[in-house]
């Protein structure tokens, strides 16, 4: 029970990294899946992520009665093929083994057993890895690469949504005549308690859209965080309260950001951060924007090399994976934005990581033997608290058991510690 005192190997230290990076290398599907299920953002991977989509582009109204002699001959259309560019992206990471240091428990000491506060450690290191991804999924710009300013070269790791929509309007893909863009009048906030112009602006725009999309069973309008209160603020100022705006809940039961209004009985309103700042409005179909990884590449892995030239302890995690995005289907039907302005809200400092939390781990030494509580709820998986928290934490013994003592040495069922800022972990004996 005394304190732990030998680092867990590398064989233990390179499972442990290669099992995180797993999940790592998914980028912004494991920084933050809830918003990515929200915005209705389809993740691909493997094999699914190599495919070709094509869709095909038809011509309607052109039916007409027959007459005879008078041949009709019109085309039915044409294949589109969108394509998901992806690029290689990879990072180093350099460590101290001395920060790996703990007993393994289920193993006799080799590679394969559970290490929990090793993988929290390689989790807060390579964590990075993925919210720089995630900062460039709807900003991301390869062509910022070699920008002089380090702060927007790092938006240079794939084009993301906005610069994939930048580049179709460009190319005439997306415009005014193929509705696909759709002049909306800026929405800004109430004037005062009666006024309802954001919510009729937006369902003026609503019902400018190409009425195949209003058919759609689910379509979900992106906008930034103001105007999204904008718009339920002018819905209940015309209706005399907002009852009648549904705020939808997340998984944890809370309300997640994002609701729904009778009138636009199909729509879903989906504010974020991710958006962006501005004027921009766009709406569209379920997992018409796509993150594509490619993580069956022998180029996607996390590789762990022990001592540099600093330090024979050193420990570096080198972590690499080739990822894109795409909007596949740009067509009226499928998909409109307004003719607003956007930009990103974390230029030009894009800063990722949070230093300030620790993250609890607590290991029962034999499971059913005994249970935690930590501030009176029962601990079930990690944790997060600010520095400077303080943790009741109580060890109780299944019927039958005894409490024997904390992996600190204390062999008190109640302790009382304070969150540093670091990843703690602690380990309760049972007998």
């Amino acid at each position: 029970m005394s304190a732990n005192t030998a680092f867990i190997g590398k064989d233990a230290l390179t499972h442990v990294a290669e099992q995180v990076g797993k999940n790592i290398i998914m980028g912004p599907a494991y920084s933050d899946p809830e918003l990515m299920d929200r915005l209705g953002i389809q993740v691909i991977s493997g094999i699914q992520y190599k495919k070709t989509d094509t869709f095909l582009v038809r011509k309607g109204g052109t039916t007409r009665r027959k007459v005879v002699g008078t041949p009709v001959a019109n085309s039915i259309g044409f294949l589109k093929e969108r394509t998901l560019v992806a690029k290689l992206s990879w990072n180093r990471y350099k460590d101290n083994i001395d920060n790996y240091v703990e007993t393994p428990f289920g193993t006799d000491g080799k590679a394969g057993g559970e290490y929990p506060l090793s993988t929290v450690a390689v989790e807060a290191i390579l964590a990075s890895y993925a919210e720089d991804l995630t900062s460039n999924l709807f900003f991301g710009d390869m062509s910022l690469e070699n920008n002089s300013d380090p702060d927007k070269a790092k938006l240079s790791l794939y084009d993301g949504f906005h610069t994939l929509i930048r580049k179709d309007m460009e190319a005439g893909v997306i415009n005014a005549a193929n509705g696909n863009i759709v002049e909306c009048d800026a929405i800004t906030a109430p004037s005062n308690a009666h006024d309802s112009t954001p919510y009729d602006t937006v369902y003026d725009w609503y019902m400018r859209w190409n009425p195949r999309l209003r058919q759609q069973k689910k379509i979900i309008l992106h906008c930034d965080l103001a105007r999204g209160s904008y718009i339920a603020q002018g819905y209940s100022n015309k209706f005399h309260g907002n009852i009648k705006v549904n705020y939808l809940l997340g998984a944890d039961g809370n309300p997640n950001g994002s609701f729904t209004i009778p009138e636009m009985p199909r729509v879903v309103f989906t504010p974020s951060d991710a958006w962006g700042v501005g004027t921009r409005l766009m709406a569209t179909v379920p997992n018409n924007l796509q993150y594509g990884v490619d993580s069956e590449s022998n180029e996607s892995f996390v590789k762990v090399q022990f001592g540099s030239d600093d330090d024979a302890q050193d420990v570096i995690f080198q972590i690499q994976s080739i990822q894109g995005a795409r909007l596949l289907n740009p067509l009226s039907y499928a998909f409109v934005i307004s003719d607003g302005t956007i930009q990103n809200p974390l230029t030009p400092n894009v800063v990722n990581g949070d230093f300030t939390n620790s993250r609890l781990v607590i290991t029962i030494d034999k499971a059913g033997y005994g249970s935690v509580t930590v501030n009176g709820a029962a601990y079930t998986d990690p944790q997060e608290f600010k520095a400077g928290d303080l943790l009741t934490i109580v060890a109780t013994p299944a019927d039958g058991k005894t409490f024997v003592g904390w992996s600190t040495g204390s062999t008190e069922a109640t302790i009382t510690v304070e969150a540093t800022g670091v990843p703690m972990g602690l380990t309760a004996f049972f007998e």
